[in-house]
């Protein structure tokens, strides 16, 4: 899997939210960032690991563009939310 397709924040984000379900081994070769996703239960159906993995792997991607978006919005709510508290004179 390409790294300038899904970031490698993105895929530690994937693998852990599988970690009741597989084990992720991180790859990073000349290709890109190879990930190796193994079921903990012997008898998993491997195909719907794999689709599962993948779209926890770009909900994650997905989840990390929309922060960095809305990354200055949030911040400036939180400094409105704080000025009105009267913290900063203390």
């Amino acid at each position: 899997m390409p790294s300038a397709v899904f970031g490698f924040e993105a895929a530690k984000r994937a693998a852990y939210s599988f970690m009741k379900r597989a084990t992720v081994v991180f790859e990073d070769g000349s290709e890109g960032l190879t990930l190796i996703v193994s079921p903990l239960e012997p008898s998993a159906d491997l195909e719907l690991l794999e689709r599962d993995f993948r779209r926890e792997l770009l909900d994650q991607d997905l989840r990390m563009n929309l922060e960095a978006r809305t990354e200055p919005i949030r911040t400036a709510i939180l400094g409105l939310a704080f000025s009105r508290t009267g913290l900063q004179n203390e």
